[in-house]
């Protein structure tokens, strides 16, 4: 009769539960996936109460408020997992991308389109290639054709959604003005068509395990997740129990 250790069961275990949550959780039918009714709550600057927002699924704001160093944000939009940089006095580039836990790939920078549909982003080399916009070109849009130059359409091979770049026009004379000083806002606006309805289930099963799932009772999330780290915390003792005479020759 073969004998199976304790820490091949103990592995067996942690690896089957993850991956039939991972299975069950990725073919689970989005009916089955509790949404709370809500109103659609949006708060924005003032630059923006003239923007028929209301005809978009979403928005979300982010405000450029520290023109001395590089701003990076890290955020939820649409369905889909995004981030923004924005270089002093040059550059700023979204893309979407896949993220778990630390872990961030699959980037997809969106191409930035004036009013008239023409492409004015570009490719910048640093440290990696990033597509995005110069401020220049958002000068170039106030300039040419006034509040109408702050739309802009932003297009990657995954989704697409409307910008709206706000600031305060009786202050500043053009947006990157208003970004040197610290006070310039983009309005990120998604339509109904174009907002995701997939479900990740890595972030699912990392928000079960770091204790940050959303709409789940802090209680089952400890019932699922405890029991899991437990046996992790001993299989990663019992391996390194059996690795010590290996390393000490």
């Amino acid at each position: 009769m073969v004998e199976v250790s304790a820490e091949n069961i103990t592995l067996v275990t942690v690896v089957t539960f993850l991956s039939m949550f991972f299975i069950l959780a990725v073919s689970m039918p989005s009916s089955l996936i509790a949404t709370p009714q809500q109103g659609r709550i949006v708060s924005v600057p003032s630059y923006f109460e003239a923007i028929d927002i209301q005809s978009f699924a979403q928005t979300y704001v982010v405000n450029l408020t520290d023109p001395s160093t590089l701003e990076s944000y890290e955020f939820t939009f649409g369905g889909y997992d995004m981030k923004l940089e924005d270089s002093p006095e040059t550059f700023i580039w979204i893309r979407t991308q896949a993220s778990w836990w630390i872990f961030r790939w699959d980037y997809n920078y969106f191409h930035w389109y004036d009013k008239e549909g023409i492409e004015q982003s570009e490719d910048r080399i640093f440290l990696g290639t990033f597509h995005g916009i110069a401020y220049s070109k958002l000068d170039d849009a106030y300039v040419k054709w006034g509040k109408d130059g702050l739309r802009w359409t932003l297009k990657n091979t995954v989704t697409e959604m409307v910008v709206y770049v706000g600031f305060n026009t009786s202050r500043y004379a053009k947006p990157s003005d208003a970004l040197n000083n610290g006070d310039l806002s983009l309005l990120l606006c998604m339509n109904f068509d174009q907002v995701s309805t997939r479900f990740n289930a890595w972030n699912f099963i990392g928000g079960i395990l770091f204790f940050q799932m959303p709409n789940v009772h802090p209680i089952l999330n400890a019932i699922i997740a405890i029991p899991v780290w437990i046996m992790i915390a001993w299989l990663i003792y019992i391996l390194i129990l059996k690795a010590i005479p290996f390393v000490g020759g």
